[in-house]
């Protein structure tokens, strides 16, 4: 994608390789778009790209709601 191509080379130098400050710039960069800019960079995506991102999205949100299912109802252990 254009897009990530083009903030990659704007902080190339600025990434370490954590997690933490790929998902900062990332964030920061989606909250200053309106909800069409958001719209217009999906529409930039091939099929492939809009497959990848759609699955990895579910795929958190599957987990996040595991791990909030587990801290609620707890599994015991048996012995």
């Amino acid at each position: 994608m254009r897009f990530i191509d083009e903030v990659y080379e704007l902080y190339r130098g600025h990434f370490n390789g954590d997690e933490e400050d790929i998902t900062a710039v990332v964030v920061g960069i989606l909250a200053e778009q309106s909800r069409d800019d958001l719209l217009d960079l999906v529409e930039e995506m091939d099929e492939e790209e809009l497959f990848h991102m759609l699955a990895t999205y579910m795929i958190e949100v599957m987990k996040r709601k595991v791990a909030m299912e587990d801290e609620h109802f707890p599994t015991s252990i048996m012995h």
